[in-house]
């Protein structure tokens, strides 16, 4: 018997799954009789890791069934995910006798309601973002095109559903508690704020040998003052105007470079060609990184630099590069408009908000950069530690399920 069966459409074995879903299942299933979880694997890291996993999550008390990942399929493929989802969803609810659903998204959400209405578990909507909008932001809808409206239109209504089904909500951030409301979610459920947080053991501070050695490796020079970017170079994430930053921080000095850490290494080479001069290609440092490999890289950067289109849908966004960043002691150059970060660097002095549209404001933070390096080291991860370190999740978590109704 299992007290809580965890959904999710993300695979454990994907990097998210190490860095953002692992962590925290450890920490629930100690606290709720075990767990059983259901997650969509790839197809190569199953054959590679799958057996691995499965013992490694045995001795946490947590059974896992394991489907595979449809790719290639388009929309049939997430349909015929979906139903496998419903199937083994509810298969394992009754085998066993679960008490709780838990379920990390909107799709494992849909599978989450369709159990309470048939078990009577209750069920915790682990809301990672306002998906549907997401969808739009992204690019995977056009709304000027009328089967990308209905699907819009037909997914909020979901969505609205899905809130007021859940007994207990988890969402990432305090600016979209409100919105959450808004939409529907019921007044007796519980709304809380999880953002997304890194392990400091895994990213530790990034010291005069570790840069060093870093630097080395990725042959950028020893002295040199490096502007450093991490994650998916989509169209989101504003990448001309970092390239407009570095571009004028290489105007203020000789010395300047930047590191851009990235597994999208062929968008990110375009990217360039249209928006830096070439000039300062020579200046760019490029490296494709999983997550075992991202704490010996980042230690190069003097300052992280994270611009995200602001919208409706980023008031719910938790970037995890700034706590594994801050986990590391190096500060930031971000924008407002996104989730709570804005709010966040300037109560944790972790670095410098700016509107990246301004060239006056690159400009000034480029003149203030030594400064800004100052505010890291730390105490910045220290003073992180406190609201973004997983001991903070886990002790919220807990907090969840105290708030379920017995």
């Amino acid at each position: 018997m299992a007290g809580v069966l965890y959904i999710t459409y993300d695979g454990l074995l994907d990097p998210l799954g190490a860095s953002q879903i692992l962590p925290y299942l450890k920490g629930i299933a100690s606290g709720q009789r075990g767990a059983v979880v259901l997650s969509f694997e790839k197809n190569e890291r199953q054959a590679k890791d799958g057996a691995a996993m499965a013992a490694a999550l045995k001795h946490h008390d947590i059974q896992w069934k394991p489907l595979r990942f449809t790719a290639g399929k388009g929309v049939a493929g997430k349909v015929w995910d979906l139903l496998k989802m419903y199937l083994w969803g509810y298969r394992l609810a009754v085998r066993h006798g679960v008490r709780v659903v838990h379920t990390r998204g909107h799709p494992a959400a849909q599978i989450g309601v369709f159990i309470k209405r048939l078990t009577g578990a209750q069920l915790i909507f682990d809301f990672r973002g306002l998906w549907v909008d997401e969808r739009v932001d992204k690019g995977g809808w056009d709304l000027k095109r009328a089967h990308h409206r209905w699907q819009y239109r037909h997914f909020k209504r979901t969505e609205r559903k899905l809130l007021a089904s859940a007994d207990q909500l988890v969402v990432l951030t305090e600016a979209v508690v409100p919105e959450v409301r808004r939409l529907g979610a019921a007044p007796s459920a519980g709304v809380t704020v999880i953002p997304c947080c890194a392990d400091f053991e895994h990213f530790p501070l990034a010291n005069s040998q570790s840069r060093s050695q870093a630097r080395e490796d990725l042959g950028i020079p020893q002295h040199a003052r490096v502007l450093g970017y991490l994650g998916s170079v989509g169209r989101m994430y504003m990448l001309d105007r970092l390239f407009r930053l570095f571009e004028l921080a290489a105007a203020d000095s000789n010395d300047s470079h930047l590191l851009v850490v990235t597994q999208d290494i062929a968008a990110l080479n375009q990217l360039m060609r249209e928006w830096l001069p070439a000039a300062l290609h020579g200046r760019v440092h490029v490296r494709s990184a999983g997550r075992a490999q991202v704490p010996t890289i980042i230690p190069a950067m003097d300052v992280l630099v994270s611009f995200i289109q602001p919208s409706y849908a980023r008031m719910a966004a938790s970037p995890t590069k700034l706590a594994e960043c801050f986990a590391a002691g190096i500060p930031v150059i971000c924008n407002a408009g996104v989730g709570d970060v804005a709010e966040q660097v300037r109560l944790l002095g972790a670095g410098r908000v700016v509107d990246p549209s301004s060239d006056a404001e690159l400009s000034a933070a480029v003149a203030g950069l030594d400064d800004i390096v100052t505010m890291g080291g730390g105490r910045l991860r220290d003073a992180a530690r406190k609201v973004l370190g997983l001991e903070v999740a886990a002790v919220r978590y807990q907090a969840v399920y105290a708030g379920l109704q017995d």
